[in-house]
């Protein structure tokens, strides 16, 4: 599934509707709003895990439960501390790469909503893209633990925290290509994932 197919999933399928609420929009708007923001949002996502204290700070986070209260808990969208908790995500992104202020306009355009109310959103839009990525990526992460270290990792219960450690050693002598290996799967660009977003990202809802 494509993050906006998880993301969509969310909340009982509500997550478009529950967005909507929160911003007093239509929730076609708020679909289409997350449809455009998350290629606006990703570029300095992946900037940020592709450099080493970047990629062990978000296996850390996932580690620790990652943010999947923002696709499974309502009170995720009325909550200050979860806005805020959005806010530092887009700071630490935004420090390894500026988010492409052309992207949200083309995001204002398709969705019919103001670039001040897409600014807002962001925040939330950056919260749900990481409970998302969290759920896609266990699965390819756990095989790059297969590859990395043996079956005997096959049932690991974390694989997130297992990936961290191996990136946090590698990252203090040379590598051996677990970098790349995470980043591959991470956005699962072997398969569907990537090519799929971009479609969405360039077509409206029907």
């Amino acid at each position: 599934m494509s993050l906006f197919d998880v993301i969509a999933a969310g909340h009982r399928g509500q997550c478009f509707a529950l967005l909507a609420r929160r911003f007093l929009v239509n929730e076609p708007q708020a679909a289409l709003a997350v449809r455009f923001l998350l290629p606006a949002v990703l570029p300095s996502f992946e900037a940020w895990v592709s450099e080493p204290a970047g990629l062990t700070s978000f296996l850390d986070a996932m580690s620790r439960g990652g943010y999947d209260g923002a696709l499974t808990l309502p009170a995720t969208l009325s909550n200050s501390f979860e806005r805020d908790r959005g806010v530092q995500l887009l700071e630490l992104f935004r420090s390894v790469r500026e988010i492409d202020g052309a992207d949200i306009a083309r995001a204002a355009e398709a969705s019919g909503l103001t670039y001040r109310v897409l600014l807002q959103m962001l925040p939330f839009v950056a919260l749900f893209m990481m409970a998302a990525l969290r759920i896609n990526s266990q699965t390819p992460l756990r095989e790059i633990l297969i590859k990395r270290l043996g079956s005997r990792l096959k049932t690991s219960a974390d694989p997130f925290a297992d990936l961290a450690e191996l990136v946090a050693w590698e990252a203090k002598g040379p590598r051996h290509g677990i970098l790349a290996s995470v980043l591959d799967g991470l956005f699962n660009r072997q398969g569907a994932d990537r090519p799929e977003l971009t479609e969405h990202a360039t077509a409206s809802l029907a």
